[in-house]
């Protein structure tokens, strides 16, 4: 395990090594809140992860980090990750939803779901993927939103209370159910959403100073909103170069703050 200690009050720590091993660990009950969005079985070049396992090990592998999340969890505890709508796999060449699989996932492993909040990268390109142009013979049905699945450990209410840091504006729109977040235009790894995400859940679900998790941090941004947003975080990464673009960018945001 490479581990790095950010601060001396270390608020922030990152690890380089896979979630399942290094979630490990970490002791029970001792986080409040994790975001992730974790990798979608599309098919994409994340450089030492398999992102095309077939589709019944895709999901047994979840369920095994959503076992591990639930005993890291708090009895307060929540979690917010990001998934698609729905997808094609080239696993028979299935139509699947992340989201209802997951969902199912959730509530199999003891979780409890509290709200599904959606939202859309308006900088998509797949729009032109039409199937059969014109024709009734195979259109393909596109679908551009992404959900974030939002979930408790035991119990919603917070136990304890703490300084709550999220606006007017952002509490409405949060609670809408329909989330207005800018889009990620600059590719810093191959999936990556932009710090609006991260952000706005943290200013939701979580009180200032309280721990954060993220499994699958990429290329740091919960952590880097954490720090900006006055929260403790783990990140862990099993890629080495986006562990790397992590601590760099996680390291800036902390040097602006001095």
């Amino acid at each position: 395990m490479s581990k790095d200690e950010m601060t001396p009050k270390e608020d922030i720590t990152l690890i380089h090594g896979d979630c399942l091993t290094e979630m490990k660990k970490i002791p029970d009950k001792s986080i409040d809140l994790i975001i992730t969005s974790p990798p979608y079985n599309c098919g994409i070049d994340y450089g030492v992860y398999k992102d095309n396992l077939k589709w019944d090990k895709y999901l047994e592998w979840c369920k095994n980090w959503l076992l591990e999340i639930q005993r890291l969890l708090k009895p307060d505890g929540r979690f917010a990750i990001n998934v698609l709508m729905e997808m094609g796999i080239e696993d028979n060449k299935q139509r699947v939803s992340p989201y209802a699989e997951l969902y199912h996932l959730i509530k199999d492993v003891g979780f409890n779901i509290f709200g599904s909040p959606v939202w859309t990268d308006n900088h998509r390109v797949k729009y032109t993927a039409w199937g059969s142009w014109l024709s009734v013979s195979a259109p393909y049905i596109y679908n551009p939103y992404e959900v974030i699945v939002i979930g408790y450990n035991n119990q919603w209410k917070k136990i304890g209370k703490g300084k709550s840091t999220i606006t007017k504006n952002e509490f409405m729109m949060a609670c809408s159910g329909v989330w207005k977040l800018r889009t990620q235009t600059k590719q810093i790894t191959p999936a990556c959403f932009h710090k609006d995400l991260p952000s706005l859940c943290i200013k939701l679900l979580s009180y200032k100073n309280d721990l954060i998790l993220d499994p699958f941090m990429g290329s740091g941004t919960t952590g880097v909103a954490c720090k900006e947003l006055n929260r403790k975080f783990i990140g862990i990464e099993i890629n080495k170069d986006y562990y790397e673009i992590a601590k760099q960018r996680i390291f800036n945001t902390q040097r602006s703050f001095l």
